[in-house]
């Protein structure tokens, strides 16, 4: 009887996906040959039929291992990304909104309120920016700690803000084709304003804050996470 683990150890490894995720691998498929081997020893075949057949089934062990290797490392990818960048982002984002809706209850002291022409209003929540700092290091510490790279650090601090940047340039976009009711010069002071106090500024706060965590090499990082 053939030892189909060691033929599928042979023809499939190595395998960069670690060893024990390797061994599982070359178990299943080798269960997989092995089955498939028993069922036509069943049906009246030779050993060496058996064998040969069974063996053929995969028609290329080259592609196949590619295969996996691709798989694995796209599992990886996605498990690192979401812990360096979008649990972060995720926890920055709902602190961030949290507090600019406390702040937002009647009784907490106003904000100031710039009035602009045409009867427009800039509303800066300044409690609500100065906790941006804060709020900016805690998620570019939690994606360092992740072992995120720059960029997932910079982002993970500044996710929300610039989600909201984003609905605020779509949102003019959308005005200058549908509102012709108001000029388009007070339109474009409109949303230079409002990206200054909703988008430019509160993004130089939490990036602000972000710095100190923004410094270092991330493997070093990920050297640190392991040791936790």
């Amino acid at each position: 009887m053939p030892d189909w683990r060691e033929i599928v150890r042979d023809r499939l490894t190595p395998l960069r996906v670690g060893e024990k995720r390797q061994e599982d691998i070359v178990a299943e498929l080798a269960g997989h040959l092995d089955e498939l081997y028993e069922d036509l020893v069943r049906q009246g075949r030779s050993e060496v039929e058996a064998v040969r057949f069974a063996s053929s089934s995969v028609a290329d062990w080259a592609e196949l291992r590619r295969e996996i290797q691709l798989a694995a490392n796209e599992g990886v990818i996605m498990n690192h990304r979401v812990k360096a960048l979008w649990l972060p982002g995720v926890w920055t984002s709902a602190l961030s909104m949290l507090l600019l809706r406390l702040f937002q209850i009647p009784w907490v002291p106003a904000p100031y309120v710039f009035w602009l022409r045409n009867g427009m209003a800039l509303v800066i929540y300044w409690r609500w920016l100065l906790c941006l700092p804060l709020i900016g290091a805690l998620g570019a510490y939690l994606s360092r700690r992740a072992g995120g790279k720059l960029l997932d650090r910079v982002l993970a601090a500044s996710l929300h803000i610039l989600g909201l940047t984003c609905v605020l340039v779509l949102g003019f976009c959308i005005g200058l084709v549908l509102d012709f009711r108001v000029p388009l010069s007070l339109r474009l002071v409109g949303i230079a304003v409002y990206l200054l106090g909703w988008g430019i500024t509160p993004c130089f706060l939490l990036l602000l804050g972000a710095l100190q965590f923004l410094r270092g090499d991330a493997a070093e990082s990920r050297r640190a996470a392991a040791s936790q």
